[in-house]
Protein backbone atom coordinates (compact mmCIF):
# COMPACT_ATOMS: atom_id res chain seq x y z
CA UNK A 1 0.00 0.00 0.00
CA UNK A 2 1.31 3.46 -0.89
CA UNK A 3 0.67 6.43 1.39
CA UNK A 4 1.16 10.09 0.59
CA UNK A 5 3.01 12.22 3.13
CA UNK A 6 1.00 15.24 1.94
CA UNK A 7 -2.41 13.78 2.81
CA UNK A 8 -3.36 14.22 6.52
CA UNK A 9 -5.75 11.26 6.41
CA UNK A 10 -3.00 9.01 5.02
CA UNK A 11 -0.61 10.17 7.74
CA UNK A 12 -3.27 9.44 10.36
CA UNK A 13 -3.88 5.98 8.88
CA UNK A 14 -0.14 5.22 8.93
CA UNK A 15 0.15 6.31 12.56
CA UNK A 16 -2.86 4.22 13.62
CA UNK A 17 -1.44 1.19 11.80
CA UNK A 18 1.98 1.73 13.36
CA UNK A 19 0.92 2.30 16.98
CA UNK A 20 -2.57 0.85 17.30
CA UNK A 21 -3.52 4.15 18.97
CA UNK A 22 -6.95 5.42 17.99
CA UNK A 23 -6.66 8.71 19.88
CA UNK A 24 -9.72 10.07 21.62
CA UNK A 25 -11.68 6.84 21.18
CA UNK A 26 -9.15 4.98 23.33
CA UNK A 27 -9.36 7.47 26.23
CA UNK A 28 -9.78 6.22 29.79
CA UNK A 29 -11.93 8.73 31.67
CA UNK A 30 -12.14 6.83 34.96
CA UNK A 31 -11.26 8.94 38.01
CA UNK A 32 -7.72 8.84 39.41
CA UNK A 33 -7.75 7.68 43.04
CA UNK A 34 -4.84 8.64 45.29
CA UNK A 35 -3.44 5.56 47.07
CA UNK A 36 -2.37 7.71 50.05
CA UNK A 37 -5.63 9.48 50.97
CA UNK A 38 -8.09 7.41 48.85
CA UNK A 39 -9.62 10.57 47.39
CA UNK A 40 -10.18 11.46 43.74
CA UNK A 41 -7.10 13.34 42.55
CA UNK A 42 -6.36 15.79 39.76
CA UNK A 43 -2.62 15.07 39.88
CA UNK A 44 -0.49 12.29 41.39
CA UNK A 45 3.08 13.06 42.43
CA UNK A 46 5.92 10.52 42.22
CA UNK A 47 9.31 10.33 43.87
CA UNK A 48 11.78 10.91 41.02
CA UNK A 49 14.29 8.44 42.43
CA UNK A 50 12.12 5.33 42.79
CA UNK A 51 8.84 6.23 40.96
CA UNK A 52 6.72 5.59 44.07
CA UNK A 53 3.61 7.73 44.40
CA UNK A 54 4.00 10.16 47.32
CA UNK A 55 0.53 11.69 47.16
CA UNK A 56 -1.90 13.81 45.20
CA UNK A 57 -2.39 17.55 44.94
CA UNK A 58 -4.52 17.53 48.13
CA UNK A 59 -1.99 15.42 50.11
CA UNK A 60 0.86 17.73 49.15
CA UNK A 61 -1.19 20.86 49.92
CA UNK A 62 -2.09 19.53 53.39
CA UNK A 63 1.54 18.60 54.06
CA UNK A 64 2.80 22.09 53.27
CA UNK A 65 -0.04 23.80 55.18
CA UNK A 66 0.84 21.80 58.31
CA UNK A 67 4.53 22.74 58.25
Amino acid sequence: MIYSNNDPMAISAMEIARTGNYGEYDYDDSPIICPICNEEAEVLYKNIFNNEIVGCNECIKETYENE
